[in-house]
């Protein structure tokens, strides 16, 4: 009777510690919560009637593949990859159980009755802390649940679990094997024939339960870190966003300029990614500092006097060499910037695209005259969406070009003034440029 009760506590504490690990270390979604409460009930119904069919060990592995079944359905994409990610979930959760019920029993040299009421408090009190985690981390998991919910782990911190899991579970099994219950005295299997394992089994299991642990944790506060981190990045490109718009609003003629370039750069950039075209610059991280500086391509527009920038004819000659003169400025103004604040990888995008935004693919730009892939991707990208809008919007001294004209020099302009590789990806989604015009 009562080694039955054990096997219950045992197979219930796998499943809903297998549940919490999905969900708080792994990072893996919840399907809408009438849905994922209806689950849950399922679940454990399910690996009840196993239970008593089958017995505990089919019922450990029904639990198993109802957590995998509940992170493919969580998810709205890859989700048969989700299947895959409870492989590493026995080690850990053997890695954590194991040597808290088995090893104190045998370094006290327990008798099996007294193992049998170590276990049950021992289950008492996970119950316990369980019961305090659901009524007084109301607050927690809130927070958890607002600020973690778009959070994913990166590649090297899933092949870290599945490392830990896979070595959990080897440890673990081994001390299982190795410790029994013998007559009324928990024993290591191997020392009734003196070979005496106590080092080792002691040693190992703390190790298996010390190292499970850590990892675990170690996983949890960085979930935690890259979130404060991602709020940091967010209030960093807010603010960068904030002072270009305070540059912008000097210039009567370019509302939502900025924003709307930033939007038609990353649709190019997508698109060349998408199409295998400079895919070696092109990696996630680049492509997310960009669209980060794109708003601060015409930051040099601060020193141009507002006689020049608002004019609301022609310029003459002489004050359109005044107005070039913004690029090198945001690029001065920028690279001040990181010798103040440190280098950082969207502030050299950023001077690159405020530099060089206004060069073309054939050398006839300024400030520079430079050409071709002298000019760096982000700005080639940057003068596409750049001319673009300007053709498409209304500014004081013409009205808005229609999107046959605009497209029309776009294309004219391929490997003159553009880069015909950032122009064919250009058209390429033109329909989502248009939804932001």
């Amino acid at each position: 009777m009562e080694t039955g009760i054990l096997e219950i506590l045992e197979t219930v504490t796998i499943a809903v510690g297998g549940f919490l690990i999905k969900k708080y270390v792994f990072l893996e979604p919840n399907m809408e919560p009438r849905k994922q409460h209806i689950f849950y009930c399922v679940s454990f119904f399910l690996i009840g009637i196993v239970f008593l069919v089958l017995g505990k060990d089919a019922a450990t592995m029904a639990a198993l593949f109802m957590i995998g079944l509940n992170i493919c359905l969580g998810r709205k994409k890859h989700r048969l990859q989700g299947l895959f990610l409870m492989i590493p979930f026995p080690g850990i959760i053997s890695g954590l159980l194991v040597p808290v019920l088995l090893v104190p029993p045998y370094l006290f040299t327990l008798s099996a009755q007294e193992t049998r009421i170590y276990q049950f408090m021992l289950y008492g009190v996970l119950s316990v802390l369980l019961i305090l985690f659901y009524v007084k981390g109301r607050n927690w998991r809130n927070w958890f649940q607002e600020n973690m919910q778009h959070r994913s782990l990166r590649k090297s911190e899933k092949y870290l679990l599945w490392a830990v899991g896979i070595l959990m579970l080897l440890f673990s099994n081994n001390t299982a094997m190795q410790i029994a219950v013998y007559g009324e005295n928990v024993q290591a299997a191997d020392s009734i024939y003196e070979q005496g394992l106590v080092s080792f089994i002691g040693i190992s299991s703390i190790s298996v339960f010390v190292m499970t642990i850590t990892i675990v944790v170690l996983i949890m506060q960085g979930n935690k870190r890259s979130f404060y981190h991602e709020r940091v990045s967010s209030m960093q490109s807010g603010m960068i966003t904030f002072m270009a718009e305070v540059v912008e609003n000097r210039d009567d003629n370019t509302g939502g300029h900025i924003r709307r370039t930033a939007e038609y750069v990353a649709c190019i950039a997508k698109e060349l990614k998408r199409q295998g075209i400079y895919s070696n610059i092109l990696t996630d991280r680049y492509m997310s500092d960009m669209v980060v500086a794109a708003p601060l391509h015409d930051i040099g527009k601060i020193h141009i006097p507002d006689a020049v920038l608002n004019k609301p004819g022609k310029l003459t000659e002489q004050e359109f060499e005044v107005m070039k003169t913004h690029t090198t400025a945001g690029e001065e103004l920028l690279t001040y910037a990181k010798a103040e604040l440190g280098e950082s990888e969207y502030l050299n995008m950023a001077a690159d695209m405020a530099a060089y935004h206004h060069e073309w693919w054939n050398g006839k730009g300024y400030p520079y005259g430079i050409s071709g892939e002298e000019i760096p991707l982000c700005a080639r990208i940057m003068a596409v969406a750049d001319v673009f809008d300007a053709l498409t919007s209304k500014r004081c001294y013409k009205s808005a070009m229609s999107l046959e004209k605009a497209y029309a020099i776009i294309g004219e302009e391929s490997g003159t003034h553009f880069d015909p590789a950032v122009v064919e990806a250009f058209f390429a989604i033109a329909e989502d440029m248009e939804r932001n015009i």
